[in-house]
Formats: structure tokens, C-alpha cells, sequence
């Protein structure tokens, strides 16, 4: 069985090889970075190519990504905005898909296989149209995460759209 962690658990501190170390010297051996920018700037390539040193350093596993739920508006937090690919709003699914394309794009220089994504903020009612905006939306970025390796793995969440049943 392998020890591993998501650093959700250290997602209001930055991402640090410092804190990969402490991860590695606790025992764990993989690891799932989650994405929000205050905590790991997935659009910086040399903040990519430091944590990809970092973690073979520490000789961790990448597992996965965990998508970002809403948009950083600061540098320090998020905020509370949802990210969402349940979008009605066509422009902002779009802006949504966009931001989800440059965490699958991380895989370029630090490889990882699974990308886990939720379907909607912690709010999202169950609504057809939504539902489809989804989906279409899923259609296009698994294309996008298909070219670097990428499986797109949808969580299970307590809102009605994530909710499987």
C-alpha cells in the first residue's frame, strides 16, 4: 500500500520544496498537488520545473493534480468564485476551459497521469442545461488532456451536479 497526500492539507501556504521534503520525511511516497495559485503557480514555468526537481529530489510520485474549484483573484487566497464547467454562460465555461487547459499543460514538463476534476461548484443545482455544459465541456478538454497522457477523473461531490446518482 503507498502512503499518499494531497496538499490540499497546506493549500493557504505555498508550495515549497521545503514542504515537499517534510512530505517525503513523513513517510509519504506520492503525492497530489492541489492547484490553486497562491499554493502552486501552474502557469509559471520555472515554478513548474522547480517542483518537478523538488519532488524527484525527494523521490515522491506525482499521482494527480486536483483542478482548481474557483478563480485566484489574489495572491494570497482564493476567491470564492467558482470555477466551473457547468457554466450556462458560454464565455465563462470558456474562461473555465481555458484555466483547466494550462493545469493539463502542467503534464509538458511534470508529468502526471490523472487530472481530478469537479463537475461544478459546491452549490451547483442539478439543471439540463448545465448538465450539458458539462459534458461538452469534458469532451473538449479530455481532447486537450489525451495529447500530454492525461485521464480526466471526475470527483464525486455533495452538490447536485456531482452528485452521481
Amino acid at each position: 500500500m503507498q502512503r499518499l497526500l494531497s496538499t490540499y492539507l497546506f493549500v493557504s501556504r505555498k508550495l515549497t520544496p521545503e514542504l515537499l521534503e517534510q512530505i517525503a520525511g513523513a513517510g509519504f511516497q506520492g503525492i497530489e498537488i492541489f492547484c490553486t495559485r497562491s499554493h502552486f503557480e501552474y502557469a509559471m514555468r520555472p515554478e513548474i520545473q522547480a517542483m518537478t526537481s523538488a519532488i524527484e529530489q525527494h523521490g515522491l510520485q506525482l499521482v494527480s493534480l486536483h483542478a482548481p474549484t474557483s478563480r485566484d483573484m489574489s495572491a494570497m487566497r482564493e476567491s470564492g468564485t467558482p470555477l466551473s464547467i457547468c457554466e450556462i454562460e458560454r464565455v465563462r465555461r470558456v474562461e473555465a476551459m481555458d484555466e483547466l487547459k494550462r493545469v493539463i499543460d502542467v503534464a509538458e514538463d511534470l508529468p502526471y497521469a490523472r487530472l481530478i476534476l469537479h463537475m461544478g461548484g459546491a452549490r451547483e443545482t442539478a439543471d439540463p442545461r448545465k448538465r450539458d455544459a458539462a459534458f461538452s465541456s469534458l469532451e473538449h478538454l479530455i481532447l486537450h488532456a489525451h495529447h500530454v497522457g492525461v485521464t480526466i477523473c471526475v470527483e464525486n461531490t455533495t452538490s447536485e451536479m456531482g452528485d452521481p446518482g
